[in-house]
């Protein structure tokens, strides 16, 4: 019996021990959310925190909901903080990847197209769908200027209104994109025009490297594989500089007037 209590008291005192290495070792991030539910920026920015948590991090999610606002605070944040982001946005932002706040390329995507079938042909101005951060003047270089543009929010809201026929065309990502010509009520290419959306994580106050081996983990779980694969995203496989070197040459595609 006094073996068995000795044994039990190692065992507990082993269990405290355990637990407070865990604590001391657990870490605090704060993922600022960009963008609105039916979004990418939204839905990867809650796998991120569901993976991060699941790992033993302590998540702040700073439901912040507009692109603008966030850069906002990612800017003047001293906090350890990591927020999705894509190139398509670096010039209307101001905010750019450097060696200092790039974690991750997550996925490189084309833009795409989507005409309704009454629209394709059309000779009359066309209504077009687009994301709210989106150029006009490089939607105006892919669809010409006989078009009017129609902000929306996000990604599945775009899609939304292309479906209810609310209007003509839309601007949109791969995903969503597929979507709506699985939907039988018009038709999506890639454009040629348009460049190629890079989408990424970005950090401040954190140690990128560390933070990048995490996140790579994170991408491996089933969840966020359903998600590259049901859209087709090519997910990226190179290093940290090579990611950097690869988004810095195509970012300057989304500039105006270059």
């Amino acid at each position: 019996m006094v073996y068995i209590g000795e044994t039990m008291k190692k065992i507990v005192i082993m269990a405290m021990l355990c637990v407070f290495a865990t604590s001391t070792l657990a870490e605090s991030i704060t993922i600022l959310n960009n963008g609105k539910v039916g979004g990418s920026y939204h839905a990867r920015s809650q796998m991120y925190k569901e993976g991060l948590e699941s790992r033993g991090y302590t998540v702040n999610f700073e439901n912040i909901g507009k692109i603008g606002q966030a850069v906002k605070v990612f800017k003047e944040t001293d906090e350890p903080i990591i927020m999705v982001y894509s190139t398509n946005q670096v010039y209307n932002q101001d905010l750019f990847h450097t060696k200092d706040n790039l974690v991750l390329l997550e996925y490189e995507q084309p833009m795409w197209i989507c005409k309704t079938f009454d629209s394709v042909g059309k000779t009359d101005k066309i209504t077009v769908a687009h994301g709210k951060g989106y150029d006009t003047d490089i939607i105006k270089k892919a669809l010409g200027t006989n078009i009017i543009l129609v902000p929306y929010k996000n990604s599945s809201a775009i899609l939304n209104g292309i479906l209810a026929g609310d209007v003509d065309a839309a601007v949109n990502n791969q995903g969503k994109s597929l979507q709506y010509s699985a939907s039988g009520q018009g038709v999506c290419e890639e454009s040629d025009v348009l460049p190629v959306m890079q989408a990424t994580v970005i950090g401040k106050n954190v140690d990128t490297r560390s933070m990048r081996e995490v996140l790579l983990s994170i991408i491996n779980d089933k969840k966020f594989v359903d998600y590259h694969s049901s859209r087709q995203l090519k997910r990226s496989t190179a290093t940290l500089e090579e990611e950097l070197d690869r988004i810095q040459q195509k970012t300057i595609n989304w500039e105006v007037n270059k």
